[in-house]
């Protein structure tokens, strides 16, 4: 398939064409026509799908539904949404539940996603190409940040998927009201919103609890929680632990052979040599999530506060030099600086939130409110098995303070205007102790970002006006003012980081960003079998701390400022601009009146991307680094021009129902993206290539069996300047089946039936093992395999 790069002139003006025409034809369809309203079936055809919830709850903010699966829905007028955005339902999320301890993981099988491979409970999204900061992604409405040189911490790992209640995805182009300082969609991951009890019951009192084991890689866990609650006051519990040990691939031979991995260093470390098939570094244990709830219902207003905290005691990164595992100063070492040991028992992660939250509805419309705290302490060295020989603290703390206050104004029958404001404050400060024997890590502490500050505050204005009952329109302006700054660096001596240090030092480091975005959504609803949608937006996000303020040329250094899992060092530039990205998307929405029989949906976009962070080789890393395409290498941020476009595909049928064998229905998903740096011609890093999920699922009764295949096209297009590995394309099999008792859930699946080997077309370079401290002391051109065959169990209970 071969797409014409368009130069962002001409881009810009054939979008802004496009939409332009179409807001005229909705501004003349809206004139034409007279707005009747004869009976209370029509009225209700211009309301709006919303979940169902308790009665005289406040109504929460509920997007539309994309679901291959027909949900239960009741009217409401408040919220309405666009076809891109897609809501995972409670069953949809209790049927991967048994897959995954990863909550991104979840997103597998949703339009326009994907996920970058991390750690065991870290993965990153990914939609249309954009990823981690490039979205905007929210656990129960807090905006939460990543302080980890890796992104090890990553958003939705502060959440476990048992907790998981519902997750609202807007793959393309998502309303300003959604949050700023952002280039792709938006990801809300919620837990289960508070239950009262019904008029005339005095008390509630629910509970639940459950297991799960896969085999490969013996992972295994549970959750319990329960609820305590009467009409006005409700009080939650949760509680969920998982752990594992290194998954396995379905063969070996895929690691490079040579005395890096023997890992003799590894074992009198502690460690035992890593099976050829298995994966090193992706084990992880003692991953405990708490969360106490307490919730005051008084009318049309619900006031909720939430506090919890996650903590991991070691996580191992494959596809990265260290690992989340806890270390410490060796007691037996009297000297500074001391040498260190690990100690498994000791979380290396913590993270602490408090989230208080506000929900009202009054006559003029609804008002939400929300401030929160975040705490976070994080630690990494070296999982034993990898062969260093000697042990690298490094620490990171970081706080956050984030809030959101927004109106939603019901102006007329027609016409609803948001108003709001948001803001973020962020701290933090990340630093590596120096070590004894260290050579280069001796004798001060490296500070790869002292005293980092990230102050993000936005102002937005949304109208959204329902012409008549085929056309709704959404326009949207928001302002963010994004202000960074860092103290002096510092490295471990002046033998071999001074100049750089010096060079850092001398330069202004305070930068302040103003960030204009814009959305104008259209949609037209032809008839009850068809839908038509089209949206222009500008989107601007300002770079994160790690990709500004970095600053250490050596490569040791550099290695470990990598969030992307290609195994190479990364420098961070203090003159790195906002980018800001112009996407235009539409939308094809076939199906029957009822949605159940048979539906597809089509969603084709551009986006063009001014002052896109890509990356180009550090110049003053030697000649070798420049030019070598068959080794690690040390790179620099930088701006430059992008754009990638694409197509998803979706649809569902249902192919019979019958009294005594159940319903039969087929489900598919295909995504296409590409993504290309047109200030260079190469191509951007970590693309999905061609995609699909083909699904036949069973139901009978409480019985729901699924026979699904996943298929991936080879990698080919890939990033020059990273020296990105191509990868094969691939086949896999899944089955799974579940029942559905009254008080309880079984699921059981095996995951790669056929037991296929298969390389992670996102899974990055393998550097799970051996010296990963330096850029020869692993392989270059291993790329991280997918699971072999695995069988997954899981039972929950409800009481």
């Amino acid at each position: 398939m071969n797409i014409p790069v368009l130069s962002t002139t001409r881009s810009r003006k054939l979008l802004a064409k496009s939409v332009a025409t179409l807001l005229a034809l909705a501004a003349f369809e809206a004139s034409a026509q007279e707005i009747k309203i004869t009976d209370q079936k029509t009225a209700d055809s211009l309301q709006t799908p919303e979940i169902e919830t308790q009665p005289s709850q406040p109504e929460s903010e509920i997007t539309n539904v994309l679901a291959l699966d027909p949900i239960d829905i009741k009217a409401s007028r408040i919220k309405d949404s666009f076809s891109e955005t897609s809501n995972l339902s409670k069953q949809d999320i209790a049927a991967k539940r048994s897959k995954t301890s990863d909550t991104t993981e979840l997103l597998q099988g949703v339009p326009g996603a994907s996920v970058y491979s991390a750690g065991g409970i870290s993965g990153l999204p990914v939609m249309h190409g954009l990823a981690d900061d490039r979205l905007h992604v929210q656990v129960d409405g807090m905006s939460l940040m990543q302080a980890c040189p890796n992104h090890m911490n990553s958003v939705l790992s502060y959440i476990a998927p048992t907790s998981v209640d519902k997750i609202e995805v807007s793959a393309g182009i998502s309303p300003v009201s959604l949050g700023g300082d952002n280039l792709g969609g938006t990801i809300d991951v919620k837990s289960k919103a508070p239950e009262f009890a019904k008029d005339g019951e005095k008390f509630l009192v629910k509970g639940d609890a459950g297991y799960f084991h896969r085999s490969n890689g013996n992972a295994r866990g549970k959750n319990f929680g329960f609820t305590l609650a009467g009409e006005y006051v409700n009080l939650t519990y949760a509680e969920t632990s998982s752990e594992s040990d290194n998954y396995w691939a379905a063969t070996g031979g895929w690691k490079k052979p040579g005395a890096w991995k023997a890992n003799k260093v590894g074992v009198s470390l502690g460690a035992p040599v890593v099976a050829e098939r298995d994966v090193g570094a992706s084990e992880y244990g003692g991953a405990l999530n708490r969360d106490l709830g307490l919730s005051f219902r008084f009318s049309e207003h619900l006031f909720r506060i939430n506090l919890s905290r996650q903590q991991l005691d070691y996580e191992g990164f494959p596809n990265q030099r260290m690992d989340m595992i806890a270390s410490i100063p060796n007691p037996t070492d009297t000297d500074f600086p001391p040498s260190y040991i690990v100690d498994r028992s000791k979380p290396s992660n913590v993270n602490t939130l408090v989230n208080f939250s506000y929900k009202g509805q009054y006559d003029w419309g609804s008002l939400d409110a929300r401030v929160f705290h975040q705490d976070l302490r994080h630690h990494m060295d070296m999982i034993q098995e990898r062969n260093y020989g000697m042990y690298m603290p490094m620490d990171t703390k970081a706080t956050t303070v984030g809030g959101m206050l927004k109106a939603s104004i019901d102006l007329s029958e027609r016409d609803t205007l948001k108003l709001g404001s948001d803001f973020q404050s962020y701290r933090m400060g990340d630093w590596w102790p120096p070590i004894a024997g260290g050579g280069s890590m001796c004798c001060n502490d490296f500070w790869n970002i002292r005293d980092g500050k990230r102050d993000r505050v936005g102002l937005f204005a949304e109208w959204e006006a329902r012409w008549n009952p085929k056309w709704l329109t959404i326009a949207g302006i928001r302002n963010d003012v994004v202000r960074m700054d860092a103290g002096p660096a510092q490295g471990y001596s002046n033998s071999s980081y001074k100049k750089d240090a010096d060079i850092f030092n001398a330069q202004k480091h305070l930068r302040i960003d103003h960030n204009v975005d814009w959305t104008m959504l259209t949609r037209y609803t032809h008839d009850a079998n068809q839908t038509y949608e089209a949206g222009f937006a500008r989107k601007t996000r300002s770079p994160n701390v790690h990709e500004r303020f970095p600053w250490s040329t050596f490569a040791m250094a550099a290695l470990m400022n990598n969030f992307v899992g290609d195994g190479n060092g990364y420098v961070g530039n203090l003159d790195l601009k906002p980018e800001v990205a112009h996407t235009f998307s539409g939308t094809i929405d076939w199906h029957d009146a009822d949605k159940e029989i048979w539906g597809v949906k089509a969603t084709g976009y551009v986006t063009i991307v001014d002052n896109f962070i890509d990356a180009q080789r550090c110049i003053t890393c030697g000649a070798t680094n420049k030019k070598t395409k068959n080794a690690y290498v040390i790179l620099q941020y930088i701006n430059h021009s992008a754009q990638l476009y694409g197509v998803d595909l979706s649809g569902h049928r249902l192919l019979g129902r019958f009294d005594d064998f159940g319903s039969f229905t087929g489900n598919g998903v295909i995504n296409y993206v590409m993504g290309k740096n047109t200030t260079t011609g190469d191509n951007l890093y970590h693309i999905m290539p061609l995609n699909g999920r083909f699904s036949l699922a069973h139901r009978l009764g409480g019985w729901t069996t699924t026979a699904e295949i996943q298929t991936v096209a080879a990698k080919t297009h890939v990033s020059q300047v990273r020296n990105e590995v191509p990868t094969p394309g691939y086949s896999l099999l899944n089955l799974s089946s579940s029942y559905e008792f009254k008080y309880a859930r079984l699921d059981v699946g095996v995951d790669n039936v056929l037991n296929k080997f298969y390389l992670l077309p996102l899974g990055g370079a393998y550097v799970g093992q051996g010296n990963s401290m330096t850029t020869g002391g692993v392989p270059y051109g291993m790329v991280l395999p997918g699971r072999g065959r695995s069988i997954n169990v899981a039972v929950n209970v409800r009481f």
